[in-house]
């Protein structure tokens, strides 16, 4: 980590050509720091392992049904089983052959495995995921149609990679506190509590951050222009972001660079300038994904990534992105 550059996504734990019209054309900035609670679509397996059977032998019933990290199990049997507790309790009194129906890119297939008899029941040798949470930062409230976009890049697994398929999501109302500071070779993030009110649900996860509908309070904001990337200067900008539980204030960056041909959400290098900023925080923290920047009194981008070894800098993905992809 100290001598290769890295980033890293700044949440927990299909971007469109440069210039192309937003569907949105003015929003509201937000800068707010939220709770983000997703429920999978499915159990993600994050491990295979190895079980060992009441007799002491190792077996590996999952690897030879031919299950892959990264499978989403949809149904045992043909029953939907929507939680880990449920999926556990389900194969657990099953000594015979069961049916796993798993999605894997995009594809739908059944793998027949024989659970293993162990001395807390029969196992079949997956660890799996339905759901996730953590702190990011709303990027903008459309305020015409009370839809909202934050992070700027999606929510992926932390164990496969993969970006989540999701049942269902919210944002919620987050307390934050002193932030975890910055620094070369260890990234910060923002702390906070976030409480069960939810500000929004969350309908889409995709490589251009998260996408729903807005359910709290009016904002009171003016509204701004969406900026066309050729607008985007290499200069100074500023960003809104709440990284101490004061409020969202606005902070001082300069865009050290911009990429129209980039795909993956880093369209554009930006660092933090502000003296107050980097004494809260060293610079970018985990949590800061989504917070809007502005530039010539328009919206153009949002916060997406740190730089693990210079937390000063980091990446940024075009707001007209975000905007094309809530289509």
């Amino acid at each position: 980590m100290k001598c290769k550059l890295q980033v890293i996504t700044l949440a927990f734990f299909i971007t469109l050509a440069a210039g192309t019209t937003a569907f949105c054309q003015t929003v509201i900035p937000s800068g707010e720091a939220v709770g983000v609670s997703l429920k999978t679509e499915g159990l993600l397996v994050t491990e295979i392992t190895q079980i060992t059977d009441e007799n002491g032998f190792t077996v590996n019933a999952a690897y030879k049904a031919g299950v892959q990290k990264g499978d989403r199990i949809i149904s045992v049997d043909g029953n939907n089983l929507s939680s880990i507790e449920d999926f556990t309790e389900y194969v657990k009194d099953r000594p015979n052959q069961i049916v796993l129906t798993v999605m894997r890119d995009d594809k739908k297939m059944n793998l027949l495995i024989t659970p293993v008899k162990t001395e807390a029941g029969y196992k079949i040798g997956v660890w799996v995921r339905d759901s996730t949470a953590g702190i990011g930062t709303i990027t903008y409230i459309n305020p015409d149609n009370s839809s909202f976009a934050g992070l700027g890049h999606g929510i992926s697994d932390v164990d496969t990679g993969d970006i989540l398929t999701i049942k269902k999501g919210n944002i919620l109302t987050c307390s934050i506190s002193s932030p975890t500071k910055g620094r070369r070779g260890d990234p910060g993030e923002l702390n906070g509590i976030f409480s069960n009110a939810p500000l929004g649900e969350i309908t889409k996860n995709s490589q251009c951050g998260i996408f729903g509908k807005y359910t709290g309070e009016n904002i009171t904001e003016n509204a701004v222009e969406i900026a066309d990337p050729h607008e985007i200067e290499a200069a100074p900008a500023t960003i809104l972001a709440n990284v101490d539980g004061n409020g969202k204030k606005e902070y001082e960056i300069r865009i050290r660079k911009i990429s129209h041909s980039n795909t993956s959400g880093k369209n554009m290098i930006i660092e933090v300038t502000d003296p107050l900023l980097l004494e809260k925080t060293g610079g970018i923290v985990q949590g800061m994904s989504g917070a809007p920047i502005l530039q010539n009194g328009k919206l153009a981008g949002a916060v997406t990534h740190v730089f693990v070894n210079d937390p000063k800098k980091g990446y940024a993905i075009f707001a007209a992105d975000m905007a094309a992809n809530t289509k």
